[in-house]
């Protein structure tokens, strides 16, 4: 039974979509983390259901067990793995030469960049944009 709210309740008492992580094997045998969107009520979600319903999406992608899920109130126990594995960015290096970003390097992780103008802090400026790093709208692999 799951004591944990999820991150957003529905206002009308329906279903809320959410996000479930679920450690598993794919079907080579190697070690996968895919994230299934899945909807639920409130009820199902105190029951524990918004797991199974991922459980089956992993399945008919064809991952293999065992299955352990994850939502986003439990994001704890991953964040703490991914920091003690040095998985989790602890430096990142960014050269603004002449003000301009001319190359961003870290020490592990993928970072983004959040560009923007102190000048122009209108809500849609096109100075106040959130940009991946890389060309094609991906996250950079540093």
């Amino acid at each position: 039974m799951n004591t944990n709210t999820p991150p957003i309740e529905p206002a009308d008492g329906g279903e809320i979509e959410m996000q479930v992580a679920v450690a598993c094997v794919d079907a080579s045998g190697t070690p996968d983390m895919p994230v299934f969107k899945v909807r639920t009520t409130q009820e199902e979600y105190d029951q524990g259901a918004h797991y199974y319903k991922a459980k089956d999406l992993a399945e008919e992608a064809r991952y293999e067990g065992p299955f352990v899920c994850f939502d986003a109130a439990e994001y704890g126990p991953i964040l703490s793995a991914a920091r003690e594995l040095g998985l989790v960015p602890q430096a990142v290096v960014v050269d603004m030469t002449d003000g301009q970003i001319h190359s961003i390097r870290c020490d592990t992780g993928e970072i983004k960049v959040v560009c923007y103008d102190t000048s122009d802090t209108d809500e849609y400026s096109a100075a106040m944009a959130d940009r991946p790093l890389s060309g094609n709208g991906q996250l950079v692999r540093c």
